[in-house]
């Protein structure tokens, strides 16, 4: 035998309307006074289209911290974070006290997520060398950053200027 129970349903129908637990329904639209929560993951909402379309469907938020390692140079993370929505990964970090280390390619490691194939990525540094434009990139199929300089060389741990900072924002793309 099946059982329905209901605790309780305010519904107020007026020219504006429906109104039930604070979802008002009008003319096809919706208005929710609280926030969606889904029952199972991976369940979303699809976003600027009129039918269900893969392409469309955000079901995948995340904001959090990371804890970056060094290589070939060492540093002390004041902040590292992130926040991934669907593929995208945004990630930000301040880094200070650098110390210049081996003539080896330097690079941020651990990332809080792998670039995915076809996800590279490049932005520009601030701080931490005394080179005038540095590149920090990330690479297809890799979860670090590496340092290169205008003509595509990569930078050492040795080209780093002791006691400086860098301050890093990088977006790329995963298949996590």
């Amino acid at each position: 035998m099946s059982e329905i129970r209901v605790d309780t349903i305010s519904e107020k129908t007026t020219a504006n309307g429906v109104s039930i637990d604070g979802a008002n329904l009008k003319d096809g639209g919706a208005t929710l006074s609280d926030n969606l929560l889904f029952n199972a993951s991976g369940k979303g909402v699809y976003l600027g289209v009129t039918s269900a379309t893969a392409s469309n469907l955000l079901n995948d938020y995340e904001e959090g911290t990371w804890t970056p390692t060094f290589l070939n140079f060492s540093g002390t993370t004041q902040r590292a974070d992130y926040t991934k929505i669907g593929e995208l990964v945004h990630i930000q970090m301040y880094v200070s006290g650098i110390s210049s280390g081996t003539g080896s390619n330097a690079k941020v490691q651990n990332l809080p997520f792998v670039c995915k194939n076809n996800g590279w990525a490049t932005t520009i540094l601030q701080g931490a060398y005394s080179t005038s434009v540095v590149i920090a990139r990330v690479q297809g199929n890799a979860s670090d950053i590496q340092f290169l300089g205008t003509n595509d060389n990569s930078l050492t741990g040795s080209d780093i200027d002791n006691s400086s900072f860098f301050v890093l924002q990088v977006t790329y793309k995963t298949d996590a």
